[in-house]
C-alpha cells in the first residue's frame, strides 16, 4: 500500500467510525424535535433552549475548557495518559464546585428560578460526561467514543418519551431525561476511559497542567465568542420579541444542524489525519483535495435540504412551529461557511495555535453582536438569522487568510459559483410556485455537474470496489 492509499484509508476508516456513532446519534436527536414541539409549548421550548444556551456558555468557563486540551495533548506522540487524566479529574472537581454559582444567579430570573437546582445538576453531569467522552476520543478509542454517543442519544430519546409523553413532566421531564443520560455516560466513560487507573495512580504534573491550561484558557474567550455567534441572537430574540419567537427560531436551527453533523463527522476524522500528516511534504495538496470534497458535500446537502424543507416541516414540526422555515435559508448558507471554517481551523489545532481560534472567533463575535443589536429590533427574527450568516462568513474569510502561515487553501471558480447557486436556491424558496421547484432542481444539477472532477474519481473508486467484491 503506497503512502497516498494509507492516508486515504486512515481518513476513511476514522470517518466511518465517527459516522456510525454520530449519524445514529443525530438521527435520534433529530427525530425528538417533533416530540418536543408537540409536548412543549413554544414558550416552554423557548425556556429549554435558553437554558441550554446558558449551559453552553458556562461549561467551558467553569471547566477551564479542559476538554479541548485533553483531546489535543492526548494526540501527541509523547503523551502520558495518567497525567492527562489526573489533570482532567482536578478540572472536573473544580467545575462541580464553581458551577454552584448558577443557583443564586438563576434565582434572580422569574422564568428560570424554579429550574435552578435541576439545571445545576444537568450542567455538571453534562460537563463531566463530555470530558469523559473526549478522553476516549483522545486515547483514539474511537469505536468506544462513537458507541458512547449512540448510547447517550438512545437513552435521551427513551427517557424523553417516558418523562414527556407518559408522565407529562414537561420542562422538568426534559432535563431529568438528560441528567440520567449524562449519568449513564459518566459510568461508561469511567469504565472504558482508564479513569479508575488514573485515580489509583494519580499523577498531577504541574508543568503539563500549565501547558494544558495555557492552551485551553485561551479557548475560553474563544468559546464565549462562539457562544455569542451561536446563541446571543436567541437571547436577544427573547428580549426584543418573546420566548415563543425564540422557541420558533430555535427550531429553525435544527435543519442546518444536520449539515453541521455531516461535516463534523468528517472534520473530527480529519483532525487525526492532519496531526499525523503535520510534517509530510504533500500536506498542502492533500488538504486542498479534502477541502474541495468537503465544500461540494456540504453545499450539495445544504441545497437538497433547502429544496425539501417546506415539505419536511409539514410533517416534522407542530403547526405552531411551521413558520420557522423562513429563517432556515440564511442559517443554512451560514452553516456551510461555519463547517468550512471549522475544517480550516484544524491548522490551529495541529500547531497548538489557540490564539488563531481566539482572534477568528473574536472577529465573528463582534460582527454578530453589532448586527444583532441593529437588525433584530428593526426586522425581527430575520435580523438574527442574517447576523448569524454574516458572522460565519467573516470567520471563514479570516481563517482562510490567517492560516496561510501554515498552508494555503485555494478557492476556485467552481466553489464561488456553487455558493452563488445555493443563494439562488434559497431565494426561490420564498416563491411558492411549481416553476420555483423546477428551477431549484435544475440548479442543484448544475452544482453536481460543475463539481464532477471532485466526485467522479470517488464514484469510480467505489464502483471498482463493488465490482471486485462481486467477482470475489
Amino acid at each position: 500500500m503506497n503512502a497516498n492509499e494509507s492516508k486515504n484509508r486512515y481518513l476513511i476508516n476514522n470517518t466511518i467510525i465517527f459516522a456510525i456513532g454520530n449519524f445514529a446519534t443525530k438521527i435520534i436527536t433529530f427525530l425528538l424535535v417533533p416530540l418536543y414541539t408537540n409536548m412543549l409549548s413554544t414558550e416552554q421550548f423557548g425556556i429549554v433552549d435558553l437554558l441550554y444556551t446558558i449551559c453552553s456558555f458556562l461549561i467551558p468557563l467553569f471547566s477551564f475548557n479542559i476538554s479541548e486540551a485533553i483531546l489535543r495533548f492526548s494526540l501527541d506522540k509523547e503523551k502520558n495518559d495518567n497525567k492527562i487524566i489526573s489533570i482532567g479529574i482536578v478540572s472536573m472537581i473544580f467545575m462541580i464546585i464553581s458551577s454552584l454559582a448558577v443557583i443564586p444567579i438563576l434565582n434572580v430570573f422569574k422564568d428560570f428560578s424554579q429550574f435552578r437546582y435541576i439545571f445545576y445538576i444537568y450542567m455538571i453531569t453534562f460537563g463531566i460526561s463530555q470530558v469523559l467522552l473526549i478522553n476516549l476520543k483522545g486515547q483514539e478509542k474511537l469505536k468506544l467514543y462513537s458507541l458512547g454517543n449512540f448510547i447517550y442519544a438512545l437513552s435521551v430519546s427513551l427517557l424523553n418519551i417516558i418523562f414527556l409523553v407518559v408522565l407529562k413532566m414537561e420542562i422538568n421531564g426534559y432535563f431529568l431525561a438528560y441528567i440520567l443520560s449524562n449519568i449513564i455516560i459518566i459510568i461508561y466513560g469511567l469504565v472504558f476511559g482508564n479513569i479508575f487507573k488514573g485515580i489509583k495512580e494519580f499523577d498531577f504534573d504541574k508543568i503539563l497542567f500549565k501547558e494544558m491550561i495555557k492552551y485551553s484558557v485561551v479557548l475560553i474567550p474563544t468559546s464565549f465568542m462562539w457562544w455569542i455567534m451561536n446563541f446571543l441572537d436567541r437571547v436577544m430574540v427573547t428580549k426584543y420579541i418573546s420566548l415563543s419567537a425564540n422557541g420558533i427560531y430555535a427550531v429553525s436551527y435544527k435543519i442546518p444542524t444536520i449539515l453541521s453533523v455531516v461535516s463534523s463527522i468528517f472534520t473530527q476524522a480529519w483532525l487525526f489525519s492532519a496531526i499525523k500528516e503535520k510534517d509530510s511534504s504533500d500536506k498542502e495538496e492533500f488538504t486542498n483535495k479534502i477541502f474541495k470534497l468537503l465544500s461540494f458535500g456540504t453545499i450539495f446537502i445544504g441545497c437538497f435540504l433547502l429544496i425539501i424543507l417546506k415539505l419536511l416541516f409539514k410533517f416534522y414540526v407542530a403547526a405552531d412551529f411551521y413558520i420557522a422555515w423562513k429563517y432556515v435559508p440564511f442559517l443554512m448558507i451560514g452553516y456551510v461557511f461555519l463547517n468550512l471554517s471549522t475544517f480550516i481551523s484544524t491548522s490551529y489545532n495541529v500547531n497548538k495555535d489557540s490564539k488563531g481560534h481566539l482572534f477568528s472567533a473574536l472577529v465573528g463575535a463582534i460582527i454578530n453582536c453589532l448586527l444583532n443589536f441593529i437588525l433584530i429590533p428593526t426586522i425581527g427574527v430575520y435580523g438574527a438569522a442574517i447576523a448569524t450568516l454574516i458572522s460565519y462568513i467573516s470567520v471563514f474569510l479570516y481563517r482562510l487568510f490567517d492560516t496561510k502561515k501554515y498552508l494555503i487553501i485555494r478557492i476556485d471558480n467552481v466553489f464561488v459559483s456553487s455558493i452563488l447557486i445555493m443563494c439562488l436556491i434559497s431565494g426561490l424558496m420564498f416563491f411558492d410556485k411549481v416553476y420555483a421547484y423546477i428551477i431549484q432542481i435544475i440548479l442543484i444539477m448544475v452544482i453536481v455537474l460543475s463539481n464532477k472532477k471532485i466526485w467522479n474519481p470517488i464514484f469510480i473508486f467505489i464502483l471498482n470496489k463493488l465490482k471486485k467484491t462481486s467477482n470475489d
